[in-house]
């Protein structure tokens, strides 16, 4: 894979994987229209596990206090770190890790599933899932706002979140975008429904880590895949800082609907790809 690439999928990578947007969908595009590199292809691992890494630098740094509390009270919670006297961790925050647990547990399945996903998805079904990504969008920012916060929430809750960001492994649909959807949709308080969405991307990407870096090493060279997984890296971590910043704007302001709009101009962007190419 040419360095040039590996930035410009990362630059997507860090932006949609942040936004409520869908990463795969874009990398599709890219490769079946643009005859980009794939991304399982040579130096195409590591460029993957490169976004991955620069996506979870991006969450940290975004919400530094909120991911160092939440780390350290996973640890507690799994039995990894023991408690101690000097850990002022809140109960809603331990009551969000608990349940977060059984949002994560679907979650998971979807590495399972994506590559054979990403296979049986042509242009014309990615165009279609990108119109159905912004639909649901849409339908979120008119419902109205619930109560529910790391006190309230249910583990019915983060199931129903957690499945649907299971159904974003097609290519068009967004994990991010559906956990405020269906958070929104359950009940969930504005800023706690943001906060929950960007833990639980935190904690899948996480685990992602070692998943895509099983993959690297099983089906990809080190000497190819080294240089595009440091420059994937830093574009992700410095887009995807600026997208949740943009992010947290446009939810503040309430004007996550923009990204409807995007998924259906791009709706119609790939499908005139598709006639053209057809």
């Amino acid at each position: 894979m040419k360095i040039w690439e590996a930035i410009l999928y990362a630059v997507f990578g860090g932006a949609t994987e942040l936004l409520p947007l869908s990463f795969s969908g874009h990398a599709a595009v890219l490769h079946e229209v643009f005859h980009l590199t794939g991304l399982t292809e040579t130096g195409g691992y590591y460029t993957r596990l490169g976004i991955t890494l620069g996506v979870v630098a991006a969450i940290i740094l975004s919400f530094p206090g909120e991911s160092r509390r939440f780390g350290r009270e996973v640890l507690c919670v799994t039995g990894a770190r023991r408690r101690s006297r000097s850990d002022l961790t809140e109960r809603s925050l331990t009551r969000s890790v608990l349940i977060g647990l059984f949002a994560l547990l679907p979650m998971l399945l979807s590495l399972i599933f994506v590559a054979m996903a990403e296979r049986k998805t042509g242009l014309v079904v990615t165009a279609l899932l990108f119109a159905v990504n912004g639909f649901v969008l849409y339908s979120a920012c008119r419902y109205p706002e619930g109560r529910k916060n790391g006190e309230r929430i249910l583990v019915s809750d983060a199931t129903v979140v957690g499945v649907s960001r299971l159904a974003a492994i097609f290519p068009g649909l967004s994990s991010l975008g559906n956990s405020l959807a269906f958070g929104k949709f359950r009940g969930f308080e504005h800023e706690y429904n943001l906060r929950f969405a960007y833990l639980l991307t935190l904690s899948f990407q996480t685990v992602s880590v070692l998943y895509h870096l099983i993959r690297a090493v099983a089906f990809d060279s080190i000497a190819a895949g080294i240089l595009p997984l440091l420059v994937s890296m830093a574009a992700a971590a410095a887009v995807g800082y600026l997208a949740i910043q943009l992010m947290r704007y446009l939810f503040e302001q309430g004007r996550v609907y923009v990204f409807s709009y995007y998924c259906w101009d791009a709706t119609a962007l790939i499908l005139i790809l598709a006639l053209i190419r057809a």
